[in-house]
């Protein structure tokens, strides 16, 4: 077994519970300010079959089960209810994992490798729903029942894309960060401060926005009407991320860092295309808002953020 493929895939999994953790410290602690909300618990869940080399993912993670846990938000129910990285996923609320459907119609969107989690995770949900969820758990070879309280948070979620490219998106339910751009990032403030950004184009459904405008996101999409919308987009989104970081604990500063050093660096790309503003735009965007930010009124450490208040009739 070679040692670099372990390496790689631990490395893989300290990415995802740094990604982890930022985004539910981002949706959780804006939760007050989004129009809906979704039950949260906290954790990050992986299964052996979302990997190609199977003997060296139970080498690098354990997988004291089929389903896993990959990640736990240090500050969320389930790190307070004991949950731990590498706990064996048996069962949810009694239904067992193993008979679970996980063959239907409504997975069939997802590659084969992915239904089974993708069932797991939509039972957790549901049970999660009622406000509790019991787990059931396998840990150093016995089994324990859990039970955790569920929070509320706003309707996102986040991974890591494996890839050599600097890139993020949203699609209105996820937020996709490279690896590669997480690994540049020099701390978790900037990690927050990218996923900050996309996390707003979620809250403010700006896919469904563009959508129904007919905006073309291929080649075309660079001139014109379409152009102008995107970029419209980005610029609200630039402006509620350092608004949801705030809220977060992040330092809002740190979207300022990263652009700056990004800018210089990177001039060009998809960050500096004609549908966002180059780096010194956004700097100045981020220091706008960080001064409505200072003149408002917090409640209890947290601000309201415009974007989300303004927006709330229309959607």
């Amino acid at each position: 077994m070679p040692s670099d493929v372990v390496q790689a895939l631990k490395a893989l999994q300290r990415l995802d519970q740094r990604m982890h953790t930022t985004g539910y410290r981002l949706v959780s602690a804006n939760a007050g300010f989004c129009d809906t909300n979704v039950p949260h618990i906290g954790i990050l869940l992986h299964d052996l079959n979302q990997y190609g080399d199977k003997a060296a993912a139970r080498l690098a993670h354990g997988f004291a089960s089929a389903i896993a846990v990959n990640a736990v938000a240090p500050d969320g129910p389930a790190a307070a209810s004991g949950l731990k990285v590498g706990d064996g996923l048996i069962a949810v609320d009694g239904q067992l994992v193993d008979e679970m459907d996980f063959d239907t119609e409504k997975l069939a969107v997802e590659k084969p490798e992915y239904r089974r989690i993708a069932a797991v995770k939509a039972r957790v949900l549901e049970a999660a729903a009622n406000g509790r969820v019991a787990l059931t758990i396998i840990r150093a070879g016995s089994r324990h029942e859990i039970a955790v309280l569920a929070t509320q948070a706003c309707p996102s979620q986040f991974q890591i894309q494996v890839s050599k490219n600097r890139d993020a998106s949203a699609d209105g339910k996820m937020v996709s960060i490279s690896s590669t751009l997480a690994e540049y990032v020099l701390d978790d403030d900037e990690l927050a401060a990218i996923a900050a950004h996309e996390l707003a184009h979620n809250l403010l459904k700006h896919r469904d926005r563009l959508n129904a405008q007919k905006v073309n996101r291929g080649f075309f999409g660079q001139f014109g009407k379409s152009a102008g919308r995107i970029k419209a987009a980005e610029i609200e989104a630039d402006r509620l991320s350092v608004w949801l970081m705030a809220n977060a604990g992040y330092d809002p500063e740190a979207a300022i860092r990263f652009w700056t050093r990004y800018g210089k660096q990177h001039g060009k790309g998809i960050f500096s295309a004609p549908t966002h503003y180059r780096w010194k735009k956004r700097v100045k965007l981020f220091e706008e808002e960080m001064v409505k930010m200072a003149n408002a009124e917090d409640a209890n450490g947290k601000y309201s953020p415009p974007l989300l208040l303004a927006t709330r009739g229309k959607q």
